[in-house]
């Protein structure tokens, strides 16, 4: 009887270990960590949306999360204007954190005052970032009905 009882509750714990790893998120984005991947896009925002650049990896355990994050470039300064022709500028600073230099691409999507997408939206350009140095990101408008943006980042490829 007692051979039973140990062999039950050892398959308990073996099931709970596993379920417990299958609990984890691949490559983290859950939790009580606020991630990009999951969150909504508001407007006016710059998104990473190559997770090899900015994200935090949650691995569930039996004995809590382990949390990690991986940093390569975070964004010092951000802002937008008006041109005198009536144009949006939007632009950013970005800090490379690694002692390498880095490529990252970004792309810019304008929206006009009822945050309708205006068709207004530029290529893909690419910024060097110097090994833990910063570079700008700057992009503008074609029309000048822009009232709000949406900035995405990714490493360069």
């Amino acid at each position: 009887m007692t051979k039973n009882i140990k062999t039950k509750v050892l398959a308990a714990v073996a099931l709970s270990a596993f379920l417990a790893g299958c609990n984890s998120t691949q490559d983290g984005y859950a939790g009580a960590h606020p991630v990009q991947r999951t969150q909504t896009n508001e407007m006016n925002t710059i998104v990473f949306i190559d997770h090899a650049l900015n994200r935090t990896d949650i691995t569930r355990t039996p004995f809590g999360d382990r949390v990690r994050d991986t940093v390569k470039v975070t964004l010092d300064r951000s802002g937008m204007r008006n041109t005198e022709t009536g144009q949006l500028e939007v632009w950013t600073t970005i800090r490379n954190r690694t002692d390498y230099d880095l490529q990252v691409e970004g792309k810019a999507m304008f929206f006009d005052a009822d945050q309708a997408p205006l068709m207004d939206e530029s290529m893909w350009r690419r910024v060097y970032v110097p090994a833990n140095g910063t570079a700008v990101y700057r992009e503008m408008s074609l029309n000048n009905r822009a009232q709000y943006f949406l900035v995405e980042l990714r490493e360069g490829r």
